[in-house]
Parts: structure tokens; C-alpha cells; sequence
């Protein structure tokens, strides 16, 4: 009889951590369904998330698998740097950035900042991660590679902060009616996914049924 109830008990508690390790990746697709929605749907080069070092809602084994499956849709996450309580990650879609940087004006504002003028993808990113962990913030260009207008990022600087348009996603100093509508489109897409996840489909369902 004491094995048997020593035998149920082991399987109760099998069965409470499977129940809080789903929880933990649900918890894991909520974040990155709210966050990076924009991205995922491939509105937006990237977006970046900063996230619990120590007190995670999610395991380690969830964030693989997330990284894995998010490569459905091209999108790779990249982490920045990391301290004994924070993570910073880039999760960006790699040809939508690629594009994006590309643009003359967009890669001549990088190259005054160091970039490598031939480097690879990797190596640029690479080059991103070393001007974070120096600046030990956020330098301007980290707004670039998010998707910013170059005319929203040099207003910003210009006016330090202050002074813009409108303020949404980014402080906007040139195209408002632009902005406008490309926030609504990140709503809408963050909405979305965010409504399908709390409706128990997970990251990878709703990325290949996109």
C-alpha cells in the first residue's frame, strides 16, 4: 500500500510539473506574441526584448524551442548582451532587416558609427551587440534596426527626445499620417496574435498557418 500511494504521489507531481512547464511556455509565447508580433508577421525588421535573467516565466528549454520554431517565418533572435538580472534580445526577420539596412542613406549612417563597410550580416550584428554592451545603453542606431525612420532618428537626436509629432512605437518627427498607419498595422498584428496564443494555439500553429 506505501508503495502505491509513494507511486501516485510521484505521478502527481509529474504531472504538476508538466502543467507549470506549459504554463511556462504559453507564459514564453505570450511574450513574444505581444512584443514582437510585428516582426513575426514580417511588418517590421525587428523588435527587441528585454527579459527576467533570474525570475523567468519560462524555461530555458522553451526559449530553444521558440528560437527553432520562430525560424518558420525566417525570424532569428539574437541576444545582445546580458547582466546577472536582464537579458536583451533582437528578434528580427532576417530578409526584412537585410532590406531594410540596405538602404544607402540607412548604411551611410551606420558606417559613420563603425559598422564594417563589407561585413557580413553576422558581423554587423555582431558590431551592434559590442556598441551596446560599450554604450552600456542604448545607442541612437539601435532605433535603425528596429525599423525607425531615419528622419524619426535623427529628430530624435536633433531634439533630444523632446519636441516630436507624435509618439507611438517611436517618437515621430517626419511622416505622421506614415506612422499612423504603420502602428495601427503593429496593433492590429499584436492584437492578433496575442488573442490566438490566450486562445491556446501556440507560436508554431500560428506561424505556419500564417
Amino acid at each position: 500500500m506505501r508503495m502505491i500511494i509513494i507511486n501516485l504521489q510521484l505521478v502527481e507531481t509529474y504531472y504538476q510539473l508538466k502543467q507549470l512547464m506549459e504554463a511556462m511556455n504559453l507564459n514564453l509565447d505570450r511574450m513574444l506574441a505581444y512584443h514582437c508580433a510585428p516582426t513575426l508577421f514580417g511588418l517590421k525588421p525587428a523588435n527587441l526584448i528585454a527579459h527576467d535573467a533570474i525570475h523567468k516565466h519560462y524555461s530555458d528549454e522553451a526559449f530553444d524551442m521558440a528560437k527553432e520554431a520562430l525560424k518558420i517565418r525566417d525570424v532569428h533572435m539574437a541576444r545582445l548582451c546580458s547582466c546577472d538580472q536582464k537579458e536583451l534580445t533582437l528578434v528580427y526577420n532576417k530578409t526584412v532587416l537585410e532590406k531594410h539596412l540596405q538602404s544607402p542613406e540607412i548604411w551611410g549612417y551606420l558606417l559613420v558609427h563603425g559598422y564594417p563597410m563589407y561585413g557580413t550580416f553576422d558581423e554587423v550584428i555582431t558590431h551592434l551587440k559590442k556598441r551596446i554592451i560599450e554604450s552600456g545603453g542604448f545607442p541612437h542606431e539601435v532605433g535603425v534596426f528596429l525599423g525607425y525612420p531615419l528622419e524619426d532618428v535623427m529628430g530624435f537626436i536633433k531634439n533630444k527626445g523632446q519636441n516630436c509629432k507624435f509618439c507611438g512605437y517611436w517618437k515621430v518627427y517626419g511622416d505622421e499620417a506614415q506612422a499612423r498607419k504603420l502602428f495601427d498595422a503593429y496593433s492590429s498584428a499584436r492584437d492578433e496574435m496575442v488573442m490566438r496564443v490566450t486562445a491556446g494555439h501556440s507560436l508554431t500553429e500560428i506561424l505556419k498557418a500564417a
